[in-house]
């Protein structure tokens, strides 16, 4: 009797606990090929400016030991995302030309969040980004919010929330890369 209590305890406590997650980001952004950019010189920078590393919790009731983080290179994933784009926009973002204008990517916000659901579970994903281009002594800034949210029965797997995370930052980096403002002013340097 005594195995069968300790076996029903121990699973009902791993039910009420998560692992935590490392995802691997790696945003793709295809916007139509307008080739605005002549082969014009323009650098890429990225800034992660999250208050918190982490981009929040799977839930269940030890929230603090089921975080989610990324396991790579945030600011890299974007940057590498943001030259190819610019490049097949006809930009050349390999230029070793000092005075380059440059576009500066700002992550301000990434987050991962599900509540405390008595049935089913929501995610909640929030992506704020702002962009800084500079030339010369003229600049354009625009900022990208996108809110997602998902319903599922399950907490979802490592591979689910990678997915998740991945759309929202692309779908958020089209919108950047698709403002005609920022066009443009990119149009104009």
């Amino acid at each position: 009797m005594n195995k069968v209590l300790l076996l029903v305890v121990v699973t009902l406590l791993a039910a009420c606990a998560y692992s935590p997650q490392q995802i691997t980001v790696s945003p793709v952004i295809n916007t139509e090929t307008e080739s605005y950019g002549a082969g014009r010189g323009l650098t890429v920078s990225v800034e992660d400016a999250r208050n918190s590393k982490e981009l929040g919790s799977r839930g269940g009731a030890y929230k603090d030991t089921s975080l989610i983080t990324i396991g790579n290179d945030l600011e890299e994933a974007v940057k590498r995302a943001a030259k190819a784009e610019l490049a097949v926009q006809g930009f050349n973002v390999n230029t070793t030309e000092t005075e380059t204008p440059n576009v500066n990517i700002i992550i301000n916000t990434l987050k991962y969040d599900i509540p405390m659901q008595a049935v089913g579970k929501t995610i909640y994903l929030e992506m704020v980004l702002q962009v800084v281009a500079t030339a010369g002594k003229e600049t354009y800034t625009g900022n990208y919010k996108t809110n997602s949210s998902r319903e599922t029965a399950l907490t979802p797997s490592m591979a689910q929330n990678e997915e998740m995370v991945n759309d929202i930052l692309s779908k958020t980096l089209l919108r950047l890369f698709s403002d005609p403002e920022l066009k443009a002013f990119l149009s104009n340097i």
